[in-house]
């Protein structure tokens, strides 16, 4: 039986895998992207800014008390440049099921708007439903170590470009069998060698300058055959307008 390592910055043991043969970017030009961190401070999962008020992040990232800093780069550093905002509540999608990882996404209501400028700013969405060519290249992004095997904590921001794998290779026997859903899309090299993992859980796949990925689990890290696996965000482009739309109408009958 083939074992499935979900990502998940809170199991021990799995905490030391994250972007995997990337590359540090140039300061502050991923600027949607935003660190969740404890109310201590520590870095645990990404997310990515959808507008001033709103974060996309996955499900599996939902500790409850959190704080979300935007406009990071260097969590080791202040910079001058952070936002930091309390979440005001947050919404799990209703048929995330913790088990396959199906429906893994969670949006994030920020208790005051965060502030677009030269080192914030948001990332647009796929249309629903709307699908992405095998072979494109999309960029990832997240925090943490550059290795499956651990080291040192990069502090700064990390970035990875990956070819979109299709669902039937996915799919196939010789990679995940079967496990992935509708609702999701893979990411990666069949020789293996780049990924995001573990502690990127949360954040963005980009691809043709739209949020197409939620980062979701995985089998090891950068294992050839086994790509990256997503919260495919188009199939949830409708659910994320109306729980915002609700939203605003409640307030304005209050």
């Amino acid at each position: 039986v083939m074992q499935l390592i979900f990502v998940c910055l809170f199991c021990q043991g799995f905490a030391q895998e994250r972007i995997v043969g990337g590359y540090a970017p140039v300061p502050h030009s991923i600027r949607y992207i935003v660190s969740l961190q404890t109310t201590s401070r520590q870095h645990f999962c990404g997310g990515f800014l959808i507008n001033r008020f709103w974060v996309i992040t996955a499900a599996h990232c939902n500790i409850g008390k959190m704080v979300v800093v935007a406009g990071d780069y260097s969590l080791s550093i202040y910079e001058g440049t952070e936002q930091e905002v309390f979440p005001h509540f947050l919404v799990t999608h209703p048929e995330y099921n913790s088990t396959t990882n199906n429906s893994d996404i969670m949006l994030i209501k920020l208790r005051a708007p965060i502030y677009l400028n030269n080192y914030v700013s948001i990332v647009l969405l796929p249309r629903q439903d709307a699908s992405i060519a095998e072979g494109e290249m999309c960029r990832v992004s997240g925090w943490g170590y550059t290795s499956p095997t651990g080291g040192q904590i990069p502090a700064t921001l990390r970035t990875v470009t990956l070819p979109i794998v299709s669902a039937e290779k996915c799919n196939s026997t010789e990679s995940f069998n079967g496990r992935i859903t509708d609702r999701m899309l893979c990411a990666g090299y069949n020789i293996g060698g780049k990924d995001a993992c573990q502690g990127d859980s949360g954040g963005p796949l980009v691809c043709n300058g739209r949020a197409y990925g939620v980062v979701s689990w995985g089998r090891g890290c950068a294992d050839a055959e086994f790509p990256g696996v997503y919260t495919a965000v188009s199939k949830f482009r409708r659910w994320i307008d109306n729980t915002i739309f609700s939203y605003y109408s409640r307030c304005k009958k209050n």
